[in-house]
């Protein structure tokens, strides 16, 4: 890294030519690079955002200013010993490359344009990067995570989704089954000991959380027990079942991860998907709970949850009809089933270790070491984003909740 914060030392200006020769109508040369944080602390945990702002000079003399967002991994002894294990550039470009546009060919080739994600790009260098078009130009930006999204937000990601595992389920049944690495997703055996280390240090935080709520006896002895045992019962129950809808799942559906299109009025236009580094297949209660118990508003997420159901299987059955799915189309009856037999898992883990980080205040501590390590500093992050008035408020609705839905019961 340079002393430009996170920004590596091998990201060189003569790396984009190809990409802006490609992008750009009468492109000369490259006047002037520079690479930058794009995002302010608290917003990533996993890798670090860049902005690529390069002045290009034409054929004609003239000059313009084009922009290109960069994803790179943390420069950390965590990231080389344990989260590398997840390949996640790897199959980050994977997908965006091939997955996600055989996706969008299929809706094409029967009439309906659909884009999934921003376009990527290849650098000629043999780094992990994940190089994308720049969204905000075409009026694309995210939400305040903190604040929660609103009913129409929901909609507009329930249905993208419903498109996106529509496809999916479609193309197995044309090209067979996905490769290994996205039956895996978070569920890979070689981070087992890393998640287990950070789930079991989220489980005792949301539990300590709970203690100051009211009513948390109801549910807190069944929710201490389950979190004992968390990640052997969650790579355990969320194992394939090829008697199940399944689907490749974005695998980390949350707000943050979603750009949203405005027209110049304001006015909600359409939301594309990033960070697809994580992708699994299997049940479509990943993304769906996940989504709606890290990013809903309080107001919605727990007093709508059933209407927001039936929006994103009516959007999954059409899709699916549209793409000639040759099986039987889950009923809404087996959606809620699988949501229900995954609240334990999908909910709670989207609870207790994604939601207090979605909520938290920006903070320069934000990062996995601090989730997992005894410090002075790590303490006081995690008394940060567990004990905050918005995530005691989200605790307090949700936790009675999924507890009425059987979540904390162990078999």
């Amino acid at each position: 890294m340079t002393e430009n914060n996170n920004v590596p030392s091998w990201i060189e200006a003569h790396l984009f030519e190809k990409v802006l020769r490609d992008t750009v109508p009468n492109f000369k040369g490259i006047k002037n690079f520079k690479a930058f944080n794009a995002l302010p602390p608290g917003e990533n945990y996993a890798t670090v955002m860049l902005k690529i702002q390069i002045e290009v000079e034409l054929n004609d003399g003239s000059s313009l200013t084009e922009t290109l967002m960069m994803k790179v991994p943390h420069d950390s002894e965590l990231y080389r010993s344990e989260m590398s294990k997840w390949q996640m550039f790897t199959i980050e470009a994977l997908t965006y490359k091939e997955i996600v546009r055989e996706f969008e060919q299929m809706y094409a080739d029967v009439g309906l344009e659909i884009k999934l994600s921003p376009q990527s790009y290849q650098l000629p260098i043999d780094k992990e990067y994940i190089l994308l078009e720049d969204l905000k130009k075409q009026g694309f930006r995210n939400t305040k995570r903190q604040d929660g999204l609103d009913m129409e937000h929901c909609k507009k990601v329930l249905k993208k989704l419903a498109q996106w595992h529509a496809a999916s389920a479609v193309r197995i049944e044309r090209q067979g089954p996905y490769p290994e690495q996205y039956v895996r997703g978070l569920t890979n055996r070689d981070g087992f000991d890393l998640l287990r280390t950070v789930m079991l240090t989220c489980a005792k935080n949301a539990a300590k959380s709970a203690k100051t709520l009211p009513g948390h006896k109801l549910y807190l002895e069944k929710m201490e027990k389950l979190g004992e045992i968390f990640t052997e019962n969650f790579f355990k129950k969320t194992a394939v079942d090829p008697n199940e809808f399944n689907v490749l799942n974005h695998g980390d559906c949350w707000s943050n991860n979603i750009m949203f299109q405005y027209d110049d009025k304001d006015q909600l236009r359409e939301c594309y998907f990033v960070d697809l580094q994580i992708p699994r297949y299997g049940s479509v209660a990943q993304d769906v709970t996940y989504f709606l118990m890290t990013s809903a508003k309080l107001e919605v997420k727990v007093n709508r949850f059933d209407e927001l159901i039936r929006y994103y299987h009516s959007n999954l059955k059409e899709h699916l009809q549209l793409l000639n799915y040759s099986k039987t189309i889950p009923s809404l009856g087996d959606i809620h089933r699988v949501l229900i037999n995954n609240a334990g898992t999908w909910g709670a883990f989207a609870m207790w270790n994604v939601l207090p980080a979605v909520l938290a205040p920006p903070s320069k501590d934000a990062n996995v070491e601090n989730l997992i390590s005894d410090s002075e500093e790590s303490d006081k992050f995690k008394e940060l984003i567990y004990l905050n008035d918005n995530i005691r408020k989200h605790y307090e609705l949700v936790f009675p909740w999924l507890y009425h839905r059987g979540a904390f019961d162990l078999e």
